[in-house]
């Protein structure tokens, strides 16, 4: 197994208890001058959560939140996208909290989570969130989850195909499924792949002030898309941006640009970056998981969507045949669709998507039971 946490389970999970921060001040900056808030006072402003860390055997420290209780019942554990962290669930918790416990992580490098030590030519790919994921969960000590994915959230695709008797169910939506043709790429994809793709994601802070906050960086143009329906307020924002200050935070939102997988390539177009085969190789292993597990999957379309087209129905479901790239065991796989308006950030609109979405998926857990 890719993963060698065994051994250090018990320890893991004495180094977390140990680790608690009994201080009664509401925030504090580590080095990375982060503020955040200290262990056990409210995570966000106007919202009952509290924050709680937990120190991983190979270094960084992770926030997240942790909400609910759920009898017997493996929790749910919510994995971000980019550039949000465990905030963006704040909207969806409370509806999966009142039956489930339910958890939502700050993945290493982005929320109040550690910055970590430069790796890979200083960004972090998914073969290291995957086993950030994996030490997360061994160091609750918690035996199962049900992963709830979207977006960069597919790391815990990752995760599960490396360690799947950790896995109880998973549920996702706006998020990818396996490699991407490279010929076939969204434009913010092909953004941050050019020749400028650097100092968008870095300097121009492309991620947060562009596709996050509906906003354009050259000039306040209209984009040629939006992510979601409405526009966060300043409260909101400052969250976001509060959590990657500076151009020296952002280095991790180069994972669109450094670790996507694809296949093929773009003749036309010699001067993006080449295909690095260690990120195409996880991209398959996760896919392949996919594909073939028995583990019950969760598949939400979106009111249109973004990211995962509704044409990805058949591949899920088995209308498309394995040969043409559906997927092979399909048996366990449940489908639903959004009614309310949704884009990619679908936790943080307003218009019902958060109840409607926490909706499915208790449903969805509802008939595995």
């Amino acid at each position: 197994m890719f993963r060698q946490f065994t051994a250090t389970r018990s320890l893991a999970i004495a180094l977390a208890m140990s680790t608690a921060i009994t201080t009664l001040t509401l925030s504090v900056a580590r080095a990375d001058d982060i503020v955040r808030p200290a262990a056990g006072a409210p995570a966000y402003e106007g919202y009952p959560y509290a924050a709680h860390y937990a120190q991983l055997p190979s270094g960084p420290r992770m926030h997240y939140l942790d909400e609910g209780e759920g009898e017997g019942e493996a929790p749910l554990l919510l994995i971000h996208g980019i550039p949000t962290q465990a905030y963006v669930w704040r909207e969806v918790i409370p509806h999966l909290s009142q039956s489930q416990r339910v958890i939502a992580i700050d993945q290493p490098n982005w929320g109040y989570s550690d910055h970590t030590p430069e790796v890979r030519g200083g960004v972090p790919c998914a073969g290291h969130y995957a086993d950030w994921i994996g030490e997360f969960v061994d160091t609750l000590g918690v035996e199962q989850v049900r992963l709830v994915v979207f977006d960069m959230g597919f790391t815990g695709f990752l995760y599960a195909a490396r360690n799947p008797e950790e896995v109880a169910g998973i549920a996702f939506f706006e998020t990818v499924l396996g490699p991407l043709p490279r010929d076939r790429v969204p434009p913010f994809i092909e953004a941050v792949l050019s020749d400028q793709g650097i100092t968008l994601s870095t300097e121009a802070n492309f991620f947060i002030e562009t596709l996050l906050f509906n906003d354009a960086f050259n000039g306040n143009k209209p984009l040629p898309f939006r992510t979601m329906t409405r526009d966060l307020n300043d409260a909101e924002a400052s969250v976001y941006s509060g959590a990657r200050p500076t151009p020296a935070h952002r280095q991790a939102e180069l994972f669109d640009r450094e670790c996507l997988g694809f296949i093929g390539a773009r003749e036309s177009d010699p001067g993006t970056p080449t295909q690095k085969a260690h990120n195409l190789a996880e991209f398959t292993e996760f896919a392949t998981y996919l594909s073939t597990t028995d583990t019950p999957r969760l598949a939400i379309f979106g009111n249109p969507g973004l990211v995962m087209p509704a044409m990805l129905e058949g591949v899920v479901t088995g209308a498309v045949p394995p040969e043409q790239g559906g997927w092979q065991s399909t048996q366990t796989v449940s489908v639903a669709h959004m009614a309310a308006p949704t884009l990619h950030y679908w936790p943080e609109e307003r218009n019902g998507a958060p109840e409607e979405l926490a909706g499915h998926i208790l449903d969805w857990i509802a008939q595995d039971d």
